[in-house]
């Protein structure tokens, strides 16, 4: 996993956004990057989004760091996932089925109105949109503050709201639409329905647990579940071809690895609770090594991974995960040899090459860093993250036009138009008169003084 600092191994926190009212400040939401969950969503996912007729490679999946139980669709063809609902999730079934009502979403061009007003910005943008809208307080809370319930913001106009629901507000009718077009969708992909009901029902017991309190998981305030939902369902499973589908193997494996790791990071004892050093399973042993580096441990955590390694040396998320061990323990240069070995044995992954470029930059090995980060930003022209870091490179090179040109790209992404046609123009002065990045430049000051939304 991939959080640099916040969430190291869960690693690249890309964003911790929140605004300075006491709502926002209660709402940060953070977007993680970990190559082997966000590969496994896919591997999940592509014959979803095959049977809706969708281009897999043009759907974003993002990853929220936050402990409830949440999903939603933004921005055009992007899906969010909260951390919590992947480690509450008790087979791939049961996310496959979150993936395809959230597919169904996309296909029905549910909130279209979002959809068209943040298509082009990044996904810290959406986020930050999402909780710029929602935080805004207007009025004084009511006694529920002093009962100990969570502030909840009130929307202009009057009523409470929660903060994802303001903008991501599902009706029921389009929850039904949605769920309608998940239950196709598995059917067409020979995938049981089952694991979907098994989700409704856990939200479900959520709901009767908090209904009382006046509280709820994210994902009940934005997606209205009713029982006329869980009857559908019902109803759709009794007459499924696919019903009695067996779950792949490798689909099991895949799951209990990503929760495993996602419970040791986040969850630490309780990880080493349910994963003691008796189980012997790979998921197991991942789990423990992940959750010991988490309090601690790191020599016991490292010697799990050694002998996983030595059993499969050519799985690239355990030396990604060594990687992510030494860098936070101060070894670049170490942490350099394992991240190159995972993307030696995986080099179509961005985010295992974006985790070797910041080691690179971190090991003062700025022009290999540099040449990772080409094909990182070609593939994720919007990963802020990536820009910033490549200035960092390109000024550790002394390049300054190159630095000037990819603070640009920062500025750009981030909406700053004024400081990014000063860089732009910076970077222009300093660059080779009709090279790429000079042309780079040129184009960037030519799309902001025309006014055109990035694209």
């Amino acid at each position: 996993m991939v959080l640099k600092r916040i969430v190291s191994c869960i690693a690249l926190i890309v964003a911790v956004l929140g605004g300075s009212t006491g709502a926002s400040a209660q709402q940060r939401l953070v977007l993680v990057r970990d190559a082997e969950i966000e590969n496994t969503i896919r591997i999940f996912a592509a014959p979803i989004f095959r049977a809706a007729g969708l281009d897999s490679g043009a759907i974003e999946v993002h990853l929220v760091q936050d402990a409830s139980l949440n999903a939603f669709v933004a921005g055009g063809q992007r899906i969010f996932l909260h951390t919590g609902l992947i480690m509450r999730t008790e087979n791939a079934g049961q996310l496959i089925g979150v993936i395809a009502h959230e597919t169904g979403h996309i296909k029905g061009a549910h909130l279209a109105k979002l959809q068209d007003a943040i298509r082009n910005a990044t996904a810290e943008a959406i986020i930050e949109q999402i909780l710029a809208g929602a935080a805004v307080i207007a009025g004084s809370q009511t006694n529920r503050d002093s009962q100990g319930y969570p502030r909840e913001p009130r929307m202009p106009g009057g009523g409470d709201s929660a903060a994802l629901r303001s903008f991501l507000n599902y009706t029921r009718s389009q929850e039904q639409q949605a769920d309608q077009a998940a239950v196709g969708f598995l059917e067409r992909a020979g995938i049981s329905p089952k694991g979907m009901l098994e989700f409704m029902k856990i939200l479900q017991v959520q709901e009767r647990i908090y209904v009382g309190v006046g509280r709820g998981s994210g994902y009940m305030r934005t997606h209205p579940l009713t029982s006329e939902r869980i009857d559908f369902l019902e109803e759709q499973i009794a007459r499924s071809r696919t019903v009695n589908a067996a779950e792949p193997p490798q689909f099991r494996e895949l799951h209990a690895r990503m929760v495993a790791k996602t419970l040791g990071y986040f969850e630490p004892q309780r990880a080493l609770s349910r994963y003691p050093d008796s189980d012997r399973s790979i998921p197991a042993r991942y789990g423990r090594a992940m959750a010991l580096w988490r309090v601690g441990q790191v020599a016991a955590s490292m010697s799990i991974l050694d002998a996983l390694i030595r059993e499969h040396p050519r799985d690239p998320y355990i030396h990604e995960l060594k990687g992510d061990i030494l860098r936070d323990s101060q070894r670049p240069a170490e942490a350099v040899t394992s991240y190159e070995r995972a993307v030696a044995l995986l080099p179509s992954s961005v985010a295992l090459r974006y985790q070797l470029a910041q080691a690179q930059v971190n090991a003062g090995q700025f022009a290999p860093a540099v040449r990772n980060l080409d094909q990182v930003v070609i593939a994720e022209n919007r990963n802020l993250g990536a820009w910033d870091l490549m200035a960092r490179a390109q000024a550790g090179l002394g390049n300054q036009g190159m630095t000037d040109l990819a603070t640009a790209e920062v500025f750009l992404l981030r909406g700053d138009r004024q400081a990014a046609i000063y860089k732009a123009t910076a970077a222009e002065r300093a660059l080779p008169r009709g090279s790429p990045g000079w042309q780079r430049a040129m184009d960037i000051k030519g799309f902001i003084e025309s006014g055109r939304p990035r694209r």
